[in-house]
């Protein structure tokens, strides 16, 4: 293949998805982008550049279309936008669990009245991984896509023209992620379904605390997690947990930062039995709590 016949190709690449990518103007200054994902008016943009519950969407027609939130998933940083422009075009969607290192990349944005197109390749295929908002991705693709202003919301590209994912630069800072297709459908029936992505709760303040030389040794972990507070009638209160715990394990795992806790929130622990394993005046006790779920925040 010559580097006119690749450069023909890409453009087309870029000018069959252009319709996809929207502008969404979340914020009173500066916008960002979305991807369409059905026809039927749904739009997944980051949920870190959409402040606003009603958020003007530009179609790449020119027009401008009102847009209103149907639920937010901050923990992946993804918001679901309804646009009132029924027959929007969706991007043909593959496996981004096929997505390999090194392999070129289209990323497309929308930050103002036209797209603007970026070459790249894929940098990174990893996970499980937890972001630092506490969102569980099962795959994550990293891209050297840079990371110019109205980037996040954009779409992911292989060079077949199939979407891999959407770009985000909010859940690593200065790191360019995309959450994979795979996931956002996840996210999108979610919202659809309830109106949210369900987080779990337990209702307490901790922080780490250093356990004594014969504790190391007898429970084989350096640290736990000292409860600082327990809110009146939340699941942890009605388990039982007080003021001074030392939490140990929860669900057999080690809880040597409150980042371990996170496990325990995931949307399938919501109103599920998470064991936990306490100190109490210096007495092991085996509390468990029924994961609640957030309401708010």
């Amino acid at each position: 293949m010559t580097i006119e016949t690749l450069s023909g190709e890409l453009a087309a690449v870029v000018e069959a998805n252009a319709e996809s990518v929207v502008r969404v103007e979340g914020r009173p200054r500066g916008a960002s982008s979305g991807v369409v994902w059905s026809a039927e008016g749904i739009v997944l943009a980051s949920h870190h550049a959409v402040d606003m519950e009603e958020a003007p969407v530009g179609l790449a027609d020119g027009r401008t279309v009102p847009a209103k939130v149907v639920g937010r998933d901050p923990g992946r940083d993804l918001v679901v936008l309804r646009v009132d422009a029924p027959g929007i075009v969706p991007p043909r969607w593959g496996a981004a669990s096929e997505a390999r290192v090194g392999q070129l990349v289209v990323g497309l944005s929308r930050p103002g009245r036209a797209v603007r197109a970026q070459l790249g390749i894929v940098s990174a295929v990893a996970g499980p991984w937890r972001a630092p908002s506490g969102g569980r991705l099962e795959r994550y693709l990293e891209s050297d896509l840079a990371l110019h202003p109205g980037f996040s919301g954009g779409l992911l590209l292989g060079v077949d023209g199939a979407g891999l994912g959407a770009n985000t630069a909010g859940l690593l800072r200065g790191t360019s992620l995309a959450v994979p297709a795979e996931t956002l459908r996840l996210v999108v029936e979610a919202v659809l379904a309830r109106g949210r992505v369900r987080r779990g709760y337990l209702g307490i303040g901790t922080q780490p605390v250093a356990l004594t030389s014969d504790l190391r040794g007898r429970l084989g972990q350096t640290s736990a997690l000292i409860v600082l507070s327990v809110q009146p009638e939340s699941p942890a209160a009605r388990a039982g947990l007080l003021l001074g715990d030392v939490l140990l394990k929860a669900g057999g795992e080690a809880l040597t930062h409150p980042g371990a806790l996170l496990p325990a929130l995931d949307e399938e622990r919501v109103g599920q039995e998470v064991g936990f394993e306490v100190l109490r005046a210096g007495q092991n006790l085996s509390v468990p709590v029924v994961v609640g779920e957030r309401t708010a925040g």
